[in-house]
């Protein structure tokens, strides 16, 4: 289309506007230019067009794009980056864009709303009424929804909307004429033999050894660039390579129109900020020597997908002071009583007693930083979302959120794991048994290691009465007797236990064994099966693990019914958004399973909407929260769970995680000798 034609369209438009009246509007001719969405096309007074009475000038001018390549007329936004709106003309109906609000929270609606995008219209009548509704069969569901982590910048959002077709080849490229990149300061020189040139769209999706880089506009890059080199745009989503000349060819159509960016960058933990607050932490404190700053502990949130923030970074510094201080004069009586304040959180020793470490803010795991098949935020997440989903439905308002004994069971039957060694099912029985004791019950053989120290996991839990008895019977000798949707439990650890190198068992078997201790064989055992092999594919250490929609519904796991509750949102058309209420108010494994599912499937990014929804039935809401909470913080990590800082003994639950994520890895504490009083032979 050239300029003309949608100048004529316009005319048209205001003609229509106007009607049989002597025209007061007229197209501003001079000032029509190309934007991405299409044609910009300014109109204004005629009485100030023609005869520059000031008085009647329309400002800001009005205008409409004409988009391309189909001529529809739209309204643009009055905000930069809004969404434009199809031109409506006075007296006449309109059907009004329903769109993904996704896009329309990007910041990206210069670049014209994809038809992907649109999940359908909406009719509005002349005097506004709104009507009937149709579907758009080509929409697709935002990259949220499907479950990408969430964008940091307009080049991420411009990534995932081309992962998912909104965005096509072309109009990605015209965004990018507008953004700016981070190309890794290496030293090196870009010659003619060089065949590409990596830049990242964000400091997340550096390597995480890089310590320095350039954020450049990517229109000042290319201009010192050859022309055939590729560029390879590293971050959300797919690996997208552009040429040079293609870049080049697009900025001619669209100049940046933002001031040109070109500056340096480094880490925050190597800055002149950090070496001096290394130095006056220790005078304060009186260390005869400085820590070193925390460029380990930033190197380890990086390789488990977090970035230490600056205020973290300072406070990991006064806490390696005070764990320095309290070192070398071998007084715990110097610790400071707030430990949250001075950059500390609570352990436990093998003792059960607390013993203060570096607070690791959730985002690494400094004695194994990197795991052989599970990543540590996978697992710390899963345990402490359990412990949250759970509290929640049980404590409920704005109060602190106690664990539960589910999360009680969850940890002995973890601990009962670790000490199992090749005896798994031995393990989980005496794991049972100390929460027993803990309860107040007498149990047979010694009751010992660390977990049973802790006098906190003495608080009178409620459990449920049958699952109680069932426990009972396997105090008794008599294993095996109990049925219901506590089988459930046994997932979790049992896929823990398979992030080990030479690991001989898989996560479903293991699951069978474990829930095998309490349960009968049947269902119960059959969709503790099913939740671990699950689990098994959320836990892993890439950086993107699959959705609860995508890893329930994987070839090669069982069909049990499930399936039902996981909508397609990869599919075009919109998806069927399902409800737990939409499964009724059962107790039994599967229903469980399909509520805990249903309710945070596509709200994977939104896990306190996912939480609310998996707690809010009629069901067994305890437990469908602690799963729904154990699978959304295996996807975001302690950091992207809501409400933990008023999570009870949340340190206690990451502890027993921690403990479990360092065992079943490259090589466990345990079988080099460690932790045997922490962790007997059961």
């Amino acid at each position: 289309m050239e300029a003309a034609e949608a100048v004529a369209k316009v005319e048209q438009w205001l003609s229509a506007v106007q009607g049989a009246r002597e025209p007061r509007l007229r197209v501003e001719r001079e000032k029509v230019r190309r934007v991405p969405e299409g044609w910009s096309v300014p109109y204004n007074s005629v009485a100030f067009l023609d005869g520059g009475d000031a008085g009647k000038q329309i400002f800001p001018p009005p205008r409409l794009v004409v988009r391309e390549p189909d001529g529809a007329l739209r309204e643009p936004s009055p905000r930069p980056g809004g969404v434009s709106i199809p031109a409506r003309t006075p007296g006449q109906g309109y059907w009004e864009e329903l769109i993904d609000p996704e896009f329309t929270a990007s910041g990206l609606g210069h670049l014209g709303v994809p038809e992907l995008a649109i999940g359908g219209w909406r009719w509005v009548g002349p005097d506004g009424t709104r009507g009937a509704e149709r579907e758009n069969p080509r929409y697709r569901s935002g990259p949220l929804r499907i479950g990408y982590g969430r964008p940091v910048n307009e080049l991420e959002w411009m990534l995932l909307f081309a992962d998912v077709d909104w965005f096509d080849r072309e109009r990605l490229l015209t965004g990018l004429t507008q953004v700016e990149v981070l190309v890794p300061h290496h030293g090196q020189r870009v010659g003619p033999d060089t065949p590409s040139l990596e830049v990242y769209s964000s400091t997340g999706w550096l390597d995480p050894m890089t310590t320095a880089w350039r954020r450049v506009d990517l229109a000042t890059l290319v201009a010192e660039l050859p022309q055939q080199l590729t560029l390879r745009f590293y971050g959300p989503g797919q690996h997208y390579p552009f040429l040079v000349s293609d870049v080049v060819a697009a900025l001619r159509k669209f100049p940046r129109v933002r001031p040109p960016v070109d500056v340096l960058e480094s880490r925050f933990e190597i800055s002149p900020e950090v070496a001096r607050l290394v130095e006056e932490t220790a005078a304060e404190l009186g260390l005869p020597s400085p820590v070193e700053p925390p460029t380990h502990a930033a190197l380890y949130a990086r390789i488990n997908g977090f970035e230490l923030t600056d205020d973290e970074i300072r406070r990991t510094v006064i806490g390696k002071s005070w764990r320095k201080l309290v070192s070398e004069t071998e007084d715990p009586s110097r610790w400071p009583t707030d430990l949250a304040a001075n950059g500390l959180q609570p352990a436990y020793g093998d003792d059960g007693r607390i013993e203060p470490i570096v607070d690791r803010c959730g985002k690494y795991c400094s004695d194994a930083p990197q795991g052989y098949r599970h990543g540590f935020r996978r697992i710390s997440g899963a345990y402490v979302g359990f412990a949250l989903g759970e509290a929640l439905a049980i404590s409920g308002g704005d109060g602190p959120l106690r664990i539960g004994p589910l999360t009680q069971r969850l940890l002995f039957l973890t601990e009962g794991v670790i000490r199992g060694r090749s005896d798994l099912a031995a393990g989980a029985t005496g794991g049972l048994l100390r929460w027993l004791h803990t309860q107040g019950d007498t149990v047979p053989g010694e009751v010992d290691g660390w977990l049973v120290q802790v006098p906190d996991l003495y608080a009178d839990s409620l459990p449920d009465p049958d699952e109680l008895a069932a426990i009972r019977e396997l105090a008794m000798g008599r294993p095996g007797t109990g049925s219901g949707s506590a089988a459930l439990l046994a997932a979790l650890p049992a896929a823990v236990t398979t992030g080990v190198p030479a690991v001989e068992h898989n996560a479903g078997a293991t699951a069978r064994l474990i829930a095998g201790v309490t349960h009968q064989p049947g269902v119960d055992l059959d969709a503790a099966e099913y939740l671990a092999e699950v689990f098994d594919r959320m836990l892993t250490k890439l950086r993107l693990p699959p959705t609860v929609w995508v890893a329930g519904t994987e070839p090669g796991l069982k069909d049990l019914g499930v399936r039902d509750a996981l909508p397609d949102y990869a599919r075009f058309g919109l998806p069927e958004v399902l409800d737990p209420k939409d499964f009724g108010s059962g107790h039994d494994s599967l229903t469980v399973l399909r509520h805990a599912f249903s309710a945070i499937a596509g709200y994977e990014n939104q896990p306190e909407v996912a939480l609310r929804r998996a707690v809010g039935h009629s069901g067994r809401t305890a437990l469908t929260g602690a799963l729904a909470g154990a699978l959304i913080g295996s996807r975001n990590g302690i950091p992207g769970l809501p409400w933990v800082e008023r999570l009870e003994l949340r340190y206690l639950v990451e502890n027993v995680a921690t403990d479990a994520y360092r065992h079943f890895n490259r090589s466990s504490p345990l079988n080099m000798g460690y932790w045997t009083e922490r962790y007997p032979t059961s």
